[in-house]
């Protein structure tokens, strides 16, 4: 199954952009978006978001996760009104705030939604949320898992240094990584960086991290032949590997392809 992934969309009222996105999309069965869709979190900038992809992406099921603009001061009801108006069929809601779904018979995918205070992001409710991805996994029988969570883990921030704190409080960071690594076949897709993406591979548990960059235009770090003008992400899932291409979503131009395979 093909997957289009964006990023920190940031929509506040002109919407070239996201359209531009849209139209890359190519022949995606389905479209996940990894946080920061409305710049304000106000109800007429999700209505715009909706419209567009009404308009530019009739019948593609939609799967989305929060950012910090999407819960400014802990308020997230205009995103949650957002996500439960476009709600792809199959989504499972806990009352975490995380949700689940099988967009095929061979993928789990699994959204988190933490919040944000004062640049921070935590899990409330003492990590209901990782709690709910854990059970999921400890039961579950796909072959593959994507994870879709906003912020970056600190091993795989692309800013990352020796001395950084990670975006996550650091015990629920340390607490999803171990989730992670108890895993095999997982992709964990993350946004909020805006730095040129990123794929980092962890062989021997055949998992993957992809740092997404954004829609807008990346202004820091990374390698500076790639595009800045913003990118979309495609994954490829076959039982036995993950292909990912990553292009700008004006020039089409592809600046990462490679193929992983997962071992079995």
């Amino acid at each position: 199954m093909k997957y289009a992934v964006i990023s920190d969309i940031h929509l506040v009222r002109k919407t070239e952009r996201f359209c531009c996105a849209l139209e890359a999309m190519e022949d995606a069965a389905a479209l996940l978006i990894v946080g920061d869709l409305a710049d304000r979190a106000q109800p007429e900038q999700y209505a715009l978001l909706r419209e567009c992809l009404h308009r530019h992406a009739p019948g593609v099921p939609v799967y989305c996760v929060s950012g910090n603009h999407d819960n400014p001061a802990r308020d997230d009801a205009a995103y949650r009104a957002f996500e439960q108006s476009i709600a792809a069929p199959g989504i499972c809601r806990d009352e975490s705030g995380a949700f689940h779904a099988m967009p095929d018979g061979e993928t789990d995918l699994i959204g988190l939604n933490p919040c944000y205070h004062q640049k921070q992001f935590f899990f409330p409710r003492q990590g209901m949320q990782i709690c709910f991805a854990e059970q999921r996994l400890a039961t579950s029988e796909a072959g593959i898992h994507l994870l879709l969570c906003h912020p970056p883990l600190i091993a795989h921030n692309p800013q990352r240094t020796a001395d950084m704190q990670p975006y996550l409080c650091r015990e629920q960071d340390d607490r999803l990584q171990r989730l992670m690594d108890a895993h095999r076949h997982m992709i964990l897709l993350s946004g909020h960086t805006h730095y040129a993406p990123t794929v980092e591979w962890d062989a021997p548990r055949s998992n993957l991290y992809i740092n997404n960059g954004s829609i807008c235009p990346t202004t820091v770090g990374g390698d500076p032949a790639q595009p800045r003008q913003g990118n979309i992400t495609f994954l490829t899932l076959e039982s036995s590997r993950v292909e990912v291409c990553i292009k700008g979503i004006h020039t089409g131009k592809v600046f990462f392809r490679e193929v992983f395979p997962f071992a079995q």
